[in-house]
């Protein structure tokens, strides 16, 4: 039996996002995991310390490489944040994620063509001090999808609970709550998550300090039903110099990787990096940020 062509490509292009085997185009958001290399770096760590609680500014730029000897997708990510006070945060966030050309087949295995797909996210937060100790973040976003003229898009929000105090954060997050993406007559659910977990810095003196973290987390609806964890630690040396290393697991949907990185910092610029160690092909990701 002839496999339809839109699903050749979207099961394609869910290889290239998740650098793995046995990934499947329903089951994978594209955006599961952050784009920051710090985050990366550490496993893709799902509670740090909020942004309202470290700074009143930051601005983010990074570019990464997934699977770049086979497939060569890539992804542009920028963003920042600002404080008004010290109990209101704004947010706003740019990522696009830029594939291969692929080449176009039609329901009786001809060519027709190239094509690019394309995958654009636009995210729109508040952040919000409730307590001393209590903060909530609550984002908004707009996802847009292009797989060989099929269009579509969708509607997503995410919130977070944190609690902070003497360097620990524990934390509730409810992830991807929205629409499906739908391209002509195939829909797909955005994988939601829910998940928990927390970290702890430890400064034994003022050149040292270390971050150790983890997450759970579950994946739905019905049709996805994956669990997800997260280790990570973070040495920084007089806040210059940061070694970062961290695992992350899925028992579906989400990729499972090693990761480890770098990062240095001086005068509230910062430059970070992060490597990926997957089953099928590794992935790359650097960034610049600016911290007031």
């Amino acid at each position: 039996m002839r496999r339809n062509p839109i699903s050749c490509i979207l099961l394609t292009v869910a290889l290239v996002l998740t650098a793995l085997p046995t990934a499947h185009a329903q089951s994978f958001n594209s955006f599961i995991l952050s784009g920051k290399a710090g985050d990366l770096a550490m496993g893709d760590l799902a509670f740090r310390t909020p942004d309202l609680a470290l700074q009143k500014m930051r601005a983010d730029v990074s570019f990464g490489k997934w699977a770049p000897q086979q497939f060569n997708y890539s992804a542009l990510q920028a963003g920042a944040f600002m404080a008004l006070n010290d109990r209101f945060g704004l947010r706003l966030d740019y990522r696009n994620n830029l594939f291969p050309e692929f080449t176009q087949i039609d329901q009786n295995g001809n060519e027709k063509g190239t094509f690019k797909p394309g995958e654009q996210r636009i995210l729109a937060g508040v952040s919000l001090r409730l307590a001393d100790n209590l903060f909530i973040d609550v984002n908004g976003k707009y996802l847009m999808a292009d797989m060989a003229g099929q269009k579509a898009t969708a509607f997503a929000g995410d919130v977070a609970f944190n609690y902070v105090k003497d360097g620990l954060t524990v934390g509730v997050k409810g992830a991807d709550i929205g629409s499906k993406y739908s391209f002509g007559s195939m829909a797909y659910a955005l994988p939601m998550r829910v998940m928990a977990g927390g970290s702890y810095r430890i400064a034994p003196g003022d050149k040292h300090a270390v971050t150790l973290g983890a997450d759970l987390g579950y994946i739905l609806p019905q049709e996805y039903k994956a669990f997800t964890a997260a280790i990570g630690t973070e040495y920084a040396f007089n806040q210059m110099i940061f070694a970062r290393a961290g695992y992350h697991f899925s028992s579906a949907v989400a990729p499972r990787f090693a990761s480890f990185g770098l990062g240095f910092a001086f005068k509230g610029i910062g430059l970070d990096a992060a490597y990926l160690l997957g089953q099928a092909a590794n992935a790359w990701t650097v960034g610049l940020h600016v911290a007031l």
